[in-house]
């Protein structure tokens, strides 16, 4: 029997402290704070923290749920912002699945670049009326799946009654 050799390393700290590899990506969202609902472009996304381009006015220390694609509402804190760049960290890490969802979901090969043609510097209020909403896609997955669920339970209850 042949032994395998293991080597567990820790983490390398990198210069900008990164604890997780962020993916680069151009995805329109939606966050809502305590006080406001708000479009916001992901830039960048990790398990751990994404960074933002809005034009709310999020202040830091500021808490807010975004909306993922496949996972629906995360809470992230805002932890330092540039303008219209927000630095942000989730509470909790995400599920690598919703880091690949948010990838498939992101425009790709210049496909951000031929939504926004034709588009003055600035304005964005085009760009998010032209995307669906994804709080409404998220409220259209719960429907059909209480729908789904509700028949579900008539079949069983159907079975019963017999």
């Amino acid at each position: 029997m042949r032994s395998l050799l293991a080597h567990i390393a820790a983490p390398v700290e990198t210069p900008d402290r990164r604890r997780t590899e962020r993916r680069t990506l151009r995805l329109d969202v939606a966050a809502r704070s305590a006080t406001d609902e708000a479009a916001v472009v992901i830039r960048n996304l990790s398990r751990t923290g994404l960074l933002i381009e809005t034009d709310a006015a999020f202040s830091i220390g500021e808490t807010f749920l975004l909306v993922l694609p496949e996972l629906g509402a995360a809470p992230a804190r805002v932890v330092r912002n540039d303008g219209r760049l927000f630095g942000c960290e989730f509470l909790t890490p995400v599920p690598a699945s919703a880091i690949s969802a948010a990838l498939l979901r992101a425009p790709h090969d210049g496909e951000a670049d031929d939504v926004a043609e034709g588009m003055p510097a600035g304005d964005t209020e085009g760009l998010y009326a032209r995307r669906p909403s994804a709080i409404l896609l998220t409220a259209l997955t719960a429907l059909f799946t209480g729908v789904v669920l509700l028949f579900i339970f008539a079949l069983v209850s159907l079975n019963f009654a017999d």
